[in-house]
């Protein structure tokens, strides 16, 4: 059972019958294609795939556990349409929310708190579709600051407000669960050998992970992405024992200093980790664009170096599949701007052939 069938399953059929948007948002959500990367697979003589979630209805991978945490709220009557959603989030799950708000009379209002760090142009997407948009430091998580501590005490003191929590919401696991992985599994006919992706909240990596490892009595191993200045790539390797970082990344919506309640249980289910330098993402976009005619995002392009990586390590004619939480264009004042590129560092880096993308 499929996206489709399982939203129209979760939601009352009344309630969807009276929002026809609404139905019209969950029909676009899900069976994206299974996109093989010809250059890579080439390359490592492994087959390389990634998911392209970019084509779900609001362009990233956030729609589809945006409709179970919306759903699992107002089945447990935490709000009613009119009443506020509250989301610390990097920009693609407040977008989904801020669709779906949309699709219901009335629309509910949102707000989210964002990294200060956030591109702008997904600060500009938010703004446009309503969204009131709060800036918070970048802290560790146990800082009174810290953008989910923010959304959780601003969503107590309100009525009809309820904080959506991707964190920490097993609904976004599950989401992954019941439709990500099942369509992975179904694209390749069952021969897939390894799973790799990176955790923002952890969701899509263990929700796929565990369906695919269910389903294949163990034969499918699950890796983790990580950028750098993230601390889980350490975590997974040492088993536990630290979270050693350094720096930071222009990276969004993955890497995590400390565990989600999506990641409590990732060592258990984690097979290993790889782990991708800023550069290694900037050349690997400019080289989907340039070879496979692909727009990622930094995320994406992330999942894809190290789907790479990982690819070399197994045997011949192995099968290795990612995904691409959306696509480039939200991160163009960054990655295609020259003097963003000169000031960090990264333009001498970039292959000559390759400048012309800028």
């Amino acid at each position: 059972m499929y996206i489709n069938n399982i939203h129209s399953s979760h939601y009352n059929p009344i309630t969807i019958s009276a929002f026809p948007l609404l139905h019209k948002f969950i029909k676009g959500v899900g069976n994206t294609p299974l996109i093989k990367i010809e250059s890579l697979s080439k390359e490592t003589g492994r087959e390389i795939y990634t998911k392209a979630e970019f084509l779900n209805s609001g362009k990233s991978i956030k729609d589809r556990a945006a409709i179970y945490l919306l759903n699992n709220a107002l089945s447990k009557g935490l709000i009613r349409p009119g009443g506020t959603l509250v989301e610390a989030t990097a920009g693609n799950t407040g977008v989904a929310l801020a669709l779906l708000a949309r699709t219901y009379d009335p629309p509910f209002k949102i707000r989210l708190y964002v990294p200060e760090s956030l591109v702008q142009a997904k600060i500009d997407i938010l703004e446009s579709l309503g969204a009131k948009v709060i800036k918070c430091p970048l802290v560790p998580s146990d800082d009174p600051e810290f953008f989910n501590t923010q959304a959780v005490n601003y969503a107590q003191k309100n009525d009809n407000c309820v904080h959506v929590n991707q964190m920490d919401n097993l609904e976004n696991r599950k989401a992954h669960f019941e439709t990500t992985g099942p369509e992975i599994w179904k694209q390749t006919d069952g021969k897939i050998d390894a799973f790799i992706v990176g955790c923002g909240t952890g969701g899509t990596f263990s929700g796929v992970s565990s369906y695919l490892k269910e389903i294949s009595n163990g034969k499918v191993k699950a890796f983790i992405a990580d950028r750098e200045g993230s601390g889980l790539h350490s975590y997974i390797q040492s088993k536990g024992d630290n979270w050693d970082h350094e720096g930071e990344s222009f990276v969004e919506g993955v890497g995590k200093l400390s565990l989600t309640g999506n990641l409590n249980d990732v060592l258990s289910i984690a097979d290993g980790s790889f782990r991708a330098l800023d550069i290694d993402v900037i050349i690997t976009l400019y080289r989907l664009l340039d070879e496979d005619h692909l727009s990622v995002g930094a995320s994406g392009a992330m999942n894809i170096f190290c789907a790479k990586q990982l690819a070399l390590t197994l045997p011949k004619g192995s099968v290795v599949v990612t995904s691409t939480a959306d696509s480039g264009e939200r991160y163009a004042g960054k990655v295609f701007n020259k003097e963003w590129l000169v000031e960090k560092g990264h333009w001498d880096k970039i292959p000559e052939h390759l400048r012309v993308l800028v």
